[in-house]
Order: structure tokens, then C-alpha cells, then sequence
């Protein structure tokens, strides 16, 4: 009788914090606490499935730094676990496998499944005793549950909000932004005219040439909050030498450094017909280089190296800048996101993101705080 009013009980205070909590991580956190509680076990915690492989995001009990231990599905326990769908339970082991950073001698191991797929597991570890009954998997069963209806509300909740963005982006800006951008179209039509008349006197060739570069990126930002407006990319592919698209980038980054201590170099030793949109493409690295640019504070390196192999072909973007928080590295492709910024309007890397994926592509990016970030864009060879 006890085991079932101890099961009631939690029933109940889980369903009063789910009610009060709207913050996942705490409410994670305080589920957990309580699973730990109940259960009388030393330790507990929550892994989610990132990019294929289970991080842990809310723990008690473990006495070290756990946020940088990474599992791979069908590895170990857990990752068994995460992959298979099904609960694993150990008793009386001498010690089963180190591989959360400690060994357990009891060991229950449940995941975290949504209607539709499993998000991630619940580890429980080192029961009294060393030993979990049916009732204590049944608890934990329910605590998973929990666990991943809570994470489940938080995800609808921020695809909710992020609707609304949409729709409010969609209201007051796209029409400002489609305004803006056929006074720039105008603006380029003058400017190349002016080219023309000023084609022998390269002072005045070199001041048109960077007003251009500076209307290029103005236009693109227009085009980011159309596109975003519009929660669509539509590509118009064309074939393209690899050697003329990084000129063309080379020429526009090396007028925007033109006054700054930065050097820039493309590193690339083959040339090919590539096919793609040119000129959402062309938006996608400007808007990489400009972030370079404002990391770097006018002084270091910017660098893109281009490789290929039977399947991609890979550029990375790289700057020895002021680096990325570590906090901040899977926030950054976010909508509206901007690390503090002062300038932009915190969508550039989000519809970079998107353009690369319309491309059948994926970009990435590894980072330092202080020293370093790359940014690694794999787009796909197309014959």
C-alpha cells in the first residue's frame, strides 16, 4: 500500500509542477528532484537526442561537470536505449559500464518518447539496495513521461511564438522591405550607368565599387526579412564556375576591409561548374564574412578554404575573432537571435541556414570564445 500512495503522491505533485512551471530546464529539474526522492536513488538524469547523439540537460546527483559528455545512439546503455525505444533495467551488477562519468551498480535506463518519436532517456541510478522493483520502473515510466511531455510543450510553445513573430514580421515589414528593395534596384541601375561614364578614372571607379558592396548587403538584409516573411526560399539555379563565385566574393570582401588590419584569402585549388543561386548563395557568405568582419574589430585573419570530395563540396568560413559563447552555439541559427549585437536584425543566419538547406545542404559551426569560429558549409555535387 505504501509503494501506490507513494506513486499517487507524485502523481499529483508532478501535475501541480507542470501547472506552475513554464521554464523546461527548471521544470526538468524539479521533476528530476523529485524522481530521486521518490525513488530513493543517489542519482538521475535527462539526456535529449541532438544531432544524433544524447547530451544531458538537467542532472542530480552528479557531482562534476557533465556538459561536455556526449553519447552516440546504439552506444552504451543509454544510447541503446534511445535507439531501440525500449526501458533497460540492471540490478546487482558489479559495476556496470563508466559511461556518464561514474560507474552504478543498479541501473534504469527509460526513454523519453513523444507520440511520434524518442526524444531522449530518463537515467536512474543506484537504488537502495541495489535493487528496482516492477513498481519503481512503473514510477519511472510515469517520470519519462512527464519528462518528455514537458519538453514536447516547451518546443510547441516556442514554434507558437515564433508563428507569431512570423506573422508580426509578415505585417509591418515585408511590404517596407519589398518598397526598400525596388528603390535599391533603382539605385543599382544608376550606379551602373555611372560605372560606365567613369570607366577610365579608377579613383572614382574605386568609390562606386564600394558604394555597390555597401548597397549589396543592404539588399540583402532586405531580402532576408522578405524571405523569412515569406517562411519559403525558392532557388533559381544556374551553372556557375566556382573560380567566378569567389571572385565575386572576393571582390566585395576585400572593399569592405579595405580601410580595416584584416587579411582575407581563398584557399582553392580546382575550379568546376557548380549548380546554384547565385545570388542567395552570394547573400549567405557576405553575411558569414560581415560577422567576421564585426569579431575581428578591425585587426586578424578571415580565411576560406574550399574542398570536395566524392560527394560535397565543403567551404569553411573562418575567422580568429572574438569567437562564440558556448552557450550561445546552438542559439545562433535561431530567428531574432543576435548575441547582443547592435547592428542586424537577428535573421541572417537564420535564412542562411535556410538557403543552404534549399540547396540540399548543411551548415555548421565550431567556435572558441576568444580565438576562433569556422563556419562549414557542405553543399552537395551536383553534375
Amino acid at each position: 500500500m505504501t509503494e501506490k500512495r507513494d506513486l499517487l503522491d507524485i502523481l499529483v505533485e508532478i501535475a501541480e509542477i507542470m501547472n506552475k512551471t513554464k521554464d523546461v530546464d527548471s521544470l526538468l529539474q524539479r521533476i528530476i528532484d523529485l524522481a530521486k526522492t521518490y525513488l530513493k536513488v543517489k542519482r538521475v538524469s535527462v539526456m535529449l537526442i541532438e544531432n544524433d547523439k544524447l547530451k544531458i540537460v538537467a542532472a542530480v546527483g552528479l557531482n562534476f561537470d557533465y556538459s561536455n559528455i556526449c553519447i552516440n545512439l546504439g552506444e552504451g546503455i543509454s544510447g541503446k536505449v534511445a535507439a531501440s525505444g525500449e526501458e533497460i533495467v540492471v540490478n546487482y551488477a558489479d559495476g556496470v559500464k563508466k559511461e556518464l562519468g561514474y560507474s552504478a551498480k543498479s541501473y534504469m535506463c527509460i526513454p523519453l518518447k513523444t507520440s511520434e518519436r524518442v526524444i531522449g532517456v530518463l537515467n536512474v541510478t543506484d537504488k537502495e539496495n541495489d535493487f528496482f522493483t516492477v513498481e519503481d520502473v512503473k514510477i519511472g515510466k510515469y517520470i519519462a513521461s512527464q519528462c518528455a511531455l514537458a519538453v514536447e510543450r516547451f518546443r510547441l510553445y516556442e514554434e507558437e511564438k515564433r508563428s507569431e513573430k512570423l506573422k508580426l514580421i509578415g505585417k509591418f515589414t515585408a511590404s517596407i522591405a519589398h518598397d526598400i528593395k525596388n528603390l535599391l534596384n533603382v539605385a543599382q541601375g544608376y550606379l551602373e550607368l555611372l560605372e560606365i561614364e567613369i570607366s577610365n578614372n579608377k579613383v572614382l571607379r574605386e568609390y562606386v565599387d564600394s558604394v555597390v558592396t555597401e548597397l549589396k548587403i543592404i539588399y540583402g538584409l532586405t531580402l532576408d526579412v522578405l524571405d523569412f516573411s515569406r517562411n519559403s526560399i525558392l532557388l533559381t539555379r544556374e551553372r556557375v564556375r566556382l573560380s567566378e563565385f569567389l571572385s565575386l566574393i572576393e571582390k566585395h570582401t576585400k572593399i569592405m576591409v579595405k580601410f580595416l588590419d584584416i587579411k582575407f584569402e581563398i584557399n582553392c585549388d580546382f575550379d568546376e561548374e557548380i549548380v546554384i543561386d547565385k545570388e542567395k548563395l552570394f547573400r549567405v557568405f557576405m553575411n558569414l564574412i560581415n560577422n567576421s568582419v564585426e569579431a575581428l574589430y578591425g585587426v586578424g585573419i578571415i580565411r576560406i578554404d574550399v574542398r570536395k570530395n566524392d560527394k560535397f563540396l565543403i567551404f569553411e568560413v573562418y575567422d580568429n575573432g572574438i569567437g562564440i559563447k558556448k552557450e550561445n552555439l546552438e542559439k545562433i541559427f535561431d530567428p531574432f537571435f543576435t548575441s547582443g549585437k547592435l547592428k542586424g536584425t537577428g535573421l541572417g543566419l537564420a535564412v542562411a541556414k535556410e538557403i543552404v538547406k534549399a540547396h540540399d545542404g548543411e551548415i555548421m559551426v565550431d567556435s572558441k570564445e576568444g580565438e576562433y569560429t569556422k563556419f562549414i558549409i557542405k553543399l552537395p555535387v551536383i553534375k
